[in-house]
């Protein structure tokens, strides 16, 4: 596997975590964990009858056993015999409302979320729902800038800095300059009299403190 961005999301399991990984594509993921024996169980996902098919025939090639299910996010699982979940490559609002059946779950401990938009919005409902952001891996893959999100049980609140802008890791510094120029950019097309100035102001103040 020579995804950065897949690898990172591995870097994440543990030998003893029993993983559903949802929306899984191709199977790389999985594929992956299961060769090198980095989870105790594992269950692939999808929505999609042609990615599940895809991922099927590459866990063929491999020969390997790895239990795949055709379905909706998190329905029809029996979520008490996994502790950890990974979510990668989905928009924010799909996440929240998979996750959203975990409100009251005691079982899953860990989530490894990478999402495609709307990071704040993510680490502000993942917290609600009782999840603490532990850690993050910010990597640049294609020119593409992938924030991959660690997210532990816990009744712990995140501060609005971390809610906006995660982590501060030595790996954001990158991802922290293209904020800036990104930021910036949409300050200099706002007129001097529109309201709106301030919160972009106040969120270049912390991503230059950051």
């Amino acid at each position: 596997m020579n995804s950065k961005r897949l690898l990172s999301v591995a870097s994440f399991i543990d030998n003893n975590d029993k993983l559903i990984d949802v929306g899984c594509d191709h199977g790389y993921l999985g594929i992956y964990l299961k060769k090198n024996n980095k989870c105790k169980d594992l269950l692939l996902t999808d929505l999609r009858e042609s990615a599940l098919s895809n991922a099927i025939n590459n866990i063929k090639k491999y020969n390997l056993d790895i239990k795949v299910l055709k379905t909706d996010g998190l329905n029809n699982i029996d979520l008490d015999k996994y502790n950890c979940i990974s979510i990668c490559g989905m928009g924010t609002s799909n996440i929240i409302d998979i996750l959203s059946k975990l409100k009251n779950n005691n079982s899953i401990k860990k989530l490894i979320i990478q999402s495609n938009n709307d990071l704040d919005i993510l680490r502000k409902n993942i917290n609600n729902l009782g999840y603490n952001l532990d850690d993050e891996i910010t990597i640049k893959e294609n020119d593409i800038f992938y924030v991959i999100c660690k997210f532990v049980k816990s009744n712990k609140k995140l501060d609005n800095n971390t809610i906006l802008f995660g982590i501060n890791k030595e790996d954001k510094k990158e991802y922290y300059h293209y904020l800036l120029d990104y930021y910036n950019n949409i300050l200099d097309k706002i007129p001097l009299d529109n309201k709106d100035r301030e919160d972009i102001i106040q969120k270049i103040n912390i991503i230059e403190k950051m």
